[in-house]
């Protein structure tokens, strides 16, 4: 599978899931997670997703998981010129970043 980010509205199987079909809805987000000493740090996530027919039906119903954890693209979602721009840039975006990679 080709590494670069992939689109909004792609839909994938994770690694070691149950082949819940995602829907990606998100990508670079930044949240706030629970360290392994009880405290909050801020961590992103190359996606945040919903599942697939249920949709985002809460704020706490969005999957954040990285690039390196899909298993299956089932669908790409759309690519115009601002698409292509973002995937191009989104590396070096993130790498700038002072922020952590979650993992999950």
């Amino acid at each position: 599978m080709e590494n670069k980010i992939l689109p909004l509205g792609s839909v994938v199987t994770l690694k070691g899931g149950d082949d819940t079909e995602l829907m990606i809805i998100s990508r670079g987000s930044t949240i706030e997670e629970l360290d392994n000493h009880n405290g909050k740090r801020m961590v992103y996530y190359d996606y945040g997703s919903v599942v697939i027919p249920n949709g985002m039906q809460s704020p706490d119903t969005v999957f954040f998981f990285n690039r390196e954890n899909v298993k299956s693209v089932l669908f790409e979602g759309y690519r115009n010129d601002a698409e292509v721009h973002f995937t191009n840039h989104y590396d070096s975006w993130v790498q700038a970043s002072t922020v952590p990679k979650g993992k999950i």
